[in-house]
C-alpha cells in the first residue's frame, strides 16, 4: 500500500502532499482538477511507467522545467521511499535514497491495477492493447518473465532492421544471411518461450474472466477466454493444441519452419511477419468475438473482469496490489455498479478511486481527498 505522496509540478497538480487511508480513499472535485493525474503518480511510482503518457516528459507541468513524484509504500512492513525526478531529457529515479537503473526497476514490489473509461479498449481496440494487458500480468508472475520479454523484443527488433536493410540494400544487409539465420534461431527460441508462458497464463486467466462476468452480468450471458495464435495451427487442431499445452520444444520447432516457410515474403516485405508479437487474446460470447457483436454494457462488464483477473494474479504471485478507480462507475447501471462494489470489498486491497461525486458512489469512503 501506498501511505503518502507528494507532487510537484506533474501535469495540473502544483505542489502538495496527499495522504491515503488503509482502506478506500477518495480524491473529488471538479473536471480537469488533477484527479487522474494523482492517480497516475501513484502509478508511477508502483508500476514503473505512466498508464497514459507516451513518453515521460509529457508528465511535466506546462512551462515547467521539472515534475517530482515522491511516495512511501508499505509492502507487508517493509518501508520503501520511491522517487522520480522528470524532466525533458529523461527521468531519474531513487529507491530508499539510492538511485536506481530506470523507472521500470519499481516494477513487481508494490503493484497497481488500473480500473478507467478507457478500458473499453481491452476488448474494442487493437490486438496489441490486449497483447500489452497479458504481459504486464506475466511479469507479476515472475521477474524473469519481463527478461524474456526483453529479450524478445530486442530480437524482434535486429531481425526487423536485417530485412529493412537488405530490402533497401538489394539483398546487401550487414552479415548476410548468416546473421539473418543466427537472428530467426533466436527468435524461435524466445518465441516458443514466450509462447509457454503465455499459454499458461491464458489458461489460468480464462476461469477468472468467465467468473467475474458471470457475476458483473448477474449470469445472464457467459463469454470465453483463449489465446489466439497461429503457431498453434502450425501444431495441428487449434483448440486440441491450446487443451494439451504443447511443449516449449514443440513450440520452437513450428515457429522456425514457420520463419523458414516466410523468408523469401519477409525479405520481400522487410518485415518479421509471424510471432508472438501478432498474436490476441480471444474473448467471446455465444462463440462470437465480443470486439464485433458484443453491447457496450457487455464489453465494459468484460473488461472491469479482466482488471479484477489482473487483481488476482498480483495478490497471488506478489502481493494484494493497489487498485485504483478512475470514475469507472458512471460508465454502469446499477446492477453492475453494485457488483463491482461488492467485488471491490471482496478484495480487501488499499482502493483509490477518482470521482466527482462522492454522493455517486456505492460505498462509503475511510478517507477523503478534496481538489
Amino acid at each position: 500500500m501506498i501511505s503518502k505522496i507528494d507532487i510537484a509540478h506533474m501535469r495540473s497538480l502544483a505542489e502538495n502532499q496527499y495522504d491515503f487511508g488503509t482502506g478506500i480513499t477518495v480524491v473529488c472535485g471538479p473536471n480537469g482538477c488533477g484527479k487522474t493525474t494523482l492517480l497516475e503518480a501513484v502509478y508511477l511510482l508502483s508500476q514503473g511507467f505512466s498508464f497514459r503518457a507516451h513518453e515521460i516528459k509529457e508528465l511535466v507541468s506546462w512551462k515547467q522545467d521539472e515534475a517530482i513524484v515522491r511516495g512511501t509504500f508499505d509492502n507487508e512492513g517493509i518501508i520503501s521511499n520511491r522517487g522520480v525526478r522528470i524532466h525533458m531529457r529523461g527521468a531519474e529515479a531513487r529507491e530508499n535514497g539510492e538511485p536506481v537503473r530506470s523507472i521500470s526497476q519499481f516494477f513487481g514490489k508494490c503493484p497497481s491495477v488500473i480500473m478507467q473509461p478507457s478500458d473499453i479498449e481491452l476488448l474494442r481496440g487493437a490486438p496489441e492493447t490486449r497483447r500489452r494487458w497479458l504481459d504486464e500480468i506475466l511479469c507479476f508472475r515472475s521477474p524473469a518473465n519481463a527478461t524474456t520479454l526483453r529479450r524478445y523484443k530486442r530480437v524482434l527488433q535486429q531481425r526487423n532492421q536485417w530485412l529493412k536493410q537488405n530490402k533497401s540494400d538489394c539483398g546487401s544487409a550487414v552479415g548476410g544471411d548468416a546473421v539473418f539465420h543466427i537472428l530467426t534461431q533466436q527468435l524461435s527460441e524466445i518465441g516458443a518461450r514466450l509462447w509457454t508462458m503465455r499459454l499458461a497464463l491464458s489458461a489460468e486467466l480464462s476461469p477468472i474472466i468467465t467468473e467475474y462476468y458471470r457475476r458483473l452480468s448477474g449470469g445472464v450471458d457467459e463469454i470465453t477466454c483463449s489465446y489466439k495464435s497461429s503457431i498453434l495451427s502450425e501444431l495441428g487442431d487449434t483448440a486440441a493444441a491450446a487443451d494439451a499445452s504443447p511443449s516449449e520444444a514443440a513450440l520452437q520447432e513450428a515457429y522456425l519452419r514457420k520463419l523458414q516457410s516466410l523468408e523469401t515474403v519477409e525479405k520481400i516485405n522487410g518485415l518479421t511477419m509471424s510471432g508472438p508479437h501478432k498474436d490476441d487474446l480471444a474473448l467471446k460470447i455465444s462463440g462470437y468475438e465480443m470486439r464485433s457483436v458484443g453491447s457496450q454494457g457487455q464489453c465494459r462488464s468484460a473488461a472491469v473482469a479482466m482488471r479484477f483477473a489482473a487483481v488476482d494474479v498480483a495478490s497471488r504471485y506478489v502481493c494484494k496490489p493497489i487498485l485504483l478507480l478512475d470514475d469507472i462507475f458512471a460508465e454502469l447501471d446499477t446492477s453492475r455498479r453494485d457488483a463491482v462494489a461488492s467485488l471491490i470489498r471482496e478484495k480487501g486491497c488499499q482502493v483509490i478511486i477518482a470521482t466527482p461525486q462522492v454522493e455517486d458512489l456505492p460505498f462509503t469512503a475511510d478517507a477523503l481527498i478534496r481538489l
